[in-house]
């Protein structure tokens, strides 16, 4: 009999579940929103009863094992009996993600009585929402002693929390108490810019930010809203969250308004956002070189980037996964921990490679079906030079190889790829593939080694958490993954960590001569990053895409003239 210890995501929004063997090996993690191709999956079950089979058939479990369930939440929110603080976002929406926290705490591991896994409903083992950020964040991070930060929307209790990595032991330092959230007032901001933050658009702001103008008076007002005491954020009191929303809210966007017209908006937010995150990091600074940093905030890449050298911090590491579906492997790896004694964090090599692989049977069908309409070609061995070949030629492909990635990010496993140089790329895939907004940027991927020679401020970047800035006299080359301050959102890849893009790369640069490939998620606009072989099989029947690559197999849509 093994041993299985099954964590779930029960936020409520962003399920996801992970599995952990016997020796503390994460062997699994997906998202919810994958299998079931619904963004966020807000109130879906993280332990789906088909999603859960197929997880554990992917791992080779087996009827009789010991599967140990376990929750990323100590508590059900709505029983703390705490206010609802609703000064910057309707507290009916805090109550309705409340109930639906409650229900997922509640019907956490019930799926394996429909599965005949269990002969009595489990009582899973529950741990502190953000001390699952923390171990997940610091399962990924290759160092043995740091300073983990986690700051999201809202925690069992707060929404900052600070922990201190020893010996890849974790302990606690302190943790905010009262209501101030910058999850909160990033959400609140979205809805301003006219985007929505239960659907994930937070990013979107990010993106815009680089557009425009923070004016500094802005920015002043819009600080007013936090105040942190030694790290410990506080909202400001009602009387004068009021008078700031009276001041800011008439320069929210009309639904009927262009997405610019939040520019300077987005800018003065991220700025003020910023100016409080490095309040919080000031009180804990002096604690060591290293930051570990995790908690949904942890996805803003464009703060992340400027952290390193200017803070008092040496190194920052993100994990692929900060937000709240990276809990699962969190509360997988807390279960494992309290079942055996383990004291250590394991490490897991730092691969977010832990979800589903294309289904070799699907494959198999897939390439005789097209090959009625397209070319179909078997590429093994070769699919790097193939693939740079033809980016080289102005193609732009969809790739889904090996196990998919855990966390937001495509990091080259479910990714769309496009030669970075023709400045007319980016519209390109947003108008003809992604069907978003046109000013939202691309990902530039390169090696790390030659980081420096492209970015200033050159730090390791993964898993896509840092946006530095390009170096003057290198933008121009490729105009298509240089956003409109000047930055990118970059990946960093190495023949450890990402082999194949690292091949691809610097097949890439030997045929152009510029050692860097355009890199975004392999989805349309308002989906998840796609699942199965159909789904990409559909986005090159219904996109622009010219190609996809699935596993070894290429197949290619007819030539035009």
């Amino acid at each position: 009999m093994t041993t299985w210890y099954l964590g779930l995501s029960t936020s409520g929004h962003d399920p996801a579940l992970a599995l952990v063997d016997e020796t503390g090996r994460v062997v699994f993690a997906e998202a919810t929103e994958r299998f079931l191709q619904d963004k966020r999956a807000w109130g879906v079950v993280p332990d789906h009863v088909p999603h859960l089979a197929a997880a554990l058939a992917a791992v080779g479990a087996a009827p009789g094992d010991r599967i140990v369930p376990a929750t990323s939440w100590a508590s059900v929110k709505a029983d703390l009996g705490l206010k609802v603080h609703d000064a910057l976002l309707p507290a009916s929406d805090t109550i309705w993600m409340q109930g639906l926290q409650a229900q997922m705490q509640q019907n956490a591991g019930a799926s394996l009585l429909r599965l005949g896994l269990a002969r009595e409903r489990p009582e899973p083992m529950r741990f502190d929402h953000h001390l699952c950020h923390a171990v997940a964040a610091c399962h990924f991070a290759p160092v043995a002693d740091a300073v983990c930060l986690v700051i999201d929307g809202e925690g069992d209790v707060g929404a900052v929390s600070h922990f201190r990595l020893t010996d890849r032991r974790l302990s606690r330092g302190w943790r905010s108490w009262g209501p101030g959230s910058l999850g909160t007032f990033y959400g609140w901001l979205t809805g301003l810019c006219g985007f929505d933050w239960r659907e994930g658009e937070e990013w979107k702001v990010m993106g815009l930010a680089a557009c425009g103008r923070a004016d500094p008076a802005l920015v002043e007002t819009l600080t007013g809203l936090l105040s942190a005491d030694r790290g410990r954020l506080r909202f400001a009191d009602d009387a004068a969250i009021a008078a700031i929303r009276a001041a800011v809210e008439p320069l929210a966007r009309r639904p009927d308004a262009p997405v610019t017209d939040a520019a300077d908006l987005a800018a003065a937010g991220q700025a003020a956002y910023a100016r409080l995150a490095d309040q919080v990091l000031e009180a804990i600074a002096e604690d060591g070189p290293t930051l570990i940093l995790s908690g949904g905030c942890a996805l803003n890449s464009s703060y992340n980037g400027t952290i390193a050298g200017r803070t008092g911090f040496e190194r920052v590491f993100v994990p692929p996964c900060p937000a709240d579906d990276g809990n699962a492997i969190g509360a997988a790896l807390l279960a494992w921990m309290a079942d055996t004694g383990a004291e250590r964090i394991a490490f897991g090599g730092g691969t977010p490679f832990l979800g589903s692989a294309p289904r070799a049977k699907t494959l198999e069908a897939a390439r005789r079906a097209a090959a009625a309409g397209h070319a179909v070609t078997d590429v093994a061995g070769r699919s790097a030079e193939v693939v740079a070949g033809l980016l080289a030629q102005g193609r732009i492909l969809g790739v889904m190889r090996g196990r998919a990635e855990f966390g937001p990010r495509a990091l080259g496993n479910r990714s769309i790829l496009a030669d970075p140089r023709p400045a007319g790329m980016k519209d390109a895939i947003n108008a003809r593939v992604k069907g978003r907004e046109p000013y939202r940027p691309f990902a530039p991927v390169l090696a790390e080694a030659d980081l420096a020679d492209w970015f200033d401020r050159p730090q390791p970047s993964p898993y896509m958490s840092m946006t530095l800035p390009w170096r003057a006299g290198v933008r121009d080359r490729v105009p298509a993954v240089v956003h409109d301050d000047g930055t990118g959102r970059v990946q960093t890849v190495g023949p450890d960590s990402a082999p194949w893009m690292a091949d691809l790369v610097a097949a890439f640069g030997r045929e152009t001569g510029v050692p860097v490939v355009l890199n975004t998620s392999f989805n349309i606009m308002g989906k998840p990053i796609l699942h199965s072989v159909e789904d990409a099989l559909g986005m090159l029947a219904t996109t622009g895409l010219d190609a996809v690559l699935i596993e070894d197999v290429l197949i290619e849509k007819p030539a035009h003239p």
